[in-house]
């Protein structure tokens, strides 16, 4: 009986916690960096929020506004000059924005230099720029929570940064 009690009250609940804390880190010459990102957004339900540096990738920028369609809230930050010196960067700003997509720009001279999408569901973060080059030549690494707590950490950082740089 004592043996029953120890396993239910000492082993179980430290399981319990792992999975509630899942955290998992790819490599992305092993996986479709984009496909994780895409199943991210569409397994969103009310919200996505994001910080990215450069934004080239169609298929992403498509299910984003699939999301926005869908009712999901979609509000993002991006880096100032990077969004207005590259014309597919610039291209894709301006589908979002006509998507209803309101998108906040840094107001500093230096770079905003996040790669930070955010759910109510899970967060997903590293060094992949959602380019072609991040995507398939670059080394990126990524890392996908559904650990609340650290999924709060990044939804506040990206909340800041939106109020911080809203008109």
């Amino acid at each position: 009986m004592s043996a029953q009690f120890y396993y239910s009250f000492h082993v179980e609940p430290a399981w319990q916690e792992r999975a509630a804390r899942q955290v998992e880190v790819y490599y992305n010459k092993e996986v479709a960096s984009n496909e994780l990102l895409i199943n991210e957004i569409n397994e969103a339900e009310r919200f996505v929020y994001f910080a990215i540096y450069t934004f080239t990738r169609q298929d992403i920028k498509d299910a984003l506004i699939g999301a926005k369609y869908r009712g999901v809230e979609v509000r993002r930050v991006m880096d100032k000059k990077q969004s207005t010196t590259l014309d597919i960067q610039e291209s894709i700003v301006k589908d979002l924005q006509q998507a209803g997509i309101p998108i906040a720009f840094n107001d500093h001279s230096s770079i905003m230099h996040l790669k930070t999408l955010v759910t109510e569901k899970s967060y997903f973060t590293g060094s992949f720029n959602w380019t072609a080059s991040g995507t398939d030549r670059n080394d990126e690494i990524i890392e996908i929570g559904r650990d609340e707590e650290l999924r709060l950490k990044h939804q506040n950082v990206i909340e800041t940064l939106l109020y911080k740089y809203s008109l």
